[in-house]
């Protein structure tokens, strides 16, 4: 059974508006940055909710948390307007600090309400082996917030509404293959957007492990199109549930 195709859910690519749940602020363009781009280039309206404000980033060279933080925003705005992100939203909570998932929870329900999205997107806090609070906070947040964003019993504040979809990136599991080859270049430019984190010595050993992994990904996607041989290209994976999938569905892993 079909359960998009029963409920009459659009594939990805064809949402109109999405919002898109990171940890950090360089988690959507790692995990995302050719698929939202392709989003964007069809008119796809684009909100980033940024959960934690980098503050524990060792990298920027910065010595106080606050000039940290700035040197992340601005990456972070830049990274969005090579993408074509509509809005930017930052929840301000302290990098690796000690909010809990409820506390996210709060701030994500207005913020879906307001916006009204058909999809949402953020990291799987599911995937094995993931070790980050951060990143296991922010996902299961945001599946939660799916899930309850229409409930007036839990948040009268508000007007509720239905979030049909979810699409996890930095998943073990995906069920959905996006073909970015002709985004490719835009996307490992706005990762490189974030220049305190990724314009050192060791980018060209992370970009030849994306080429890599993207590669692997496309010829996935491939093989599920057509079998026979075809062009090299890069794709991304998602894990793409609709929100009757993340309550007592057992098949949800398989699906």
């Amino acid at each position: 059974m079909n359960i998009k195709q029963l409920l009459g859910l659009p594939d990805l690519l064809d949402v109109k508006r999405i919002i898109c749940v990171q940890p950090h602020p360089d988690d959507n363009e790692v995990g995302a940055a050719g698929t939202l781009r392709e989003l964007a280039l069809r008119g796809v309206e684009i909100v980033y909710i940024t959960v934690t404000d980098g503050s524990a980033s060792g990298s920027t060279g910065a010595s106080t948390p606050e000039e940290i933080i700035r040197i992340r925003e601005s990456e972070k705005q830049a990274a969005g307007q090579l993408l074509g992100v509509t809005k930017q939203i930052n929840l301000g909570f302290p990098d690796m600090g000690g909010y809990s998932e409820d506390d996210v929870l709060k701030k994500l329900i207005p913020i879906i309400r307001d916006e009204k999205p058909d999809m949402l997107m953020t990291v799987d806090p599911w995937m094995p082996y993931e070790a980050h609070p951060d990143h296991i906070k922010t996902g299961k947040a945001v599946a939660t917030a799916m899930l309850f964003a229409a409930n007036r019993i839990r948040f009268p504040e508000g007007d509720p509404h239905d979030v049909p979809q979810i699409a996890f990136y930095a998943t073990s599991h995906p069920n959905t293959f996006i073909d970015v080859t002709a985004q490719w270049e835009t996307k490992l430019a706005s990762i490189l957007a974030h220049k305190s984190q990724f314009d050192n010595a060791e980018w060209p050993m992370l970009r030849m492990y994306f080429e890599h992994q993207a590669a692997q990904l496309h010829s996935k996607l491939i093989q599920e199109q057509e079998p026979v041989q075809a062009p090299a290209g890069f794709a991304e994976a998602f894990k793409v549930l609709a929100a009757q999938q993340l309550h007592f569905f057992p098949a949800a892993l398989y699906s």
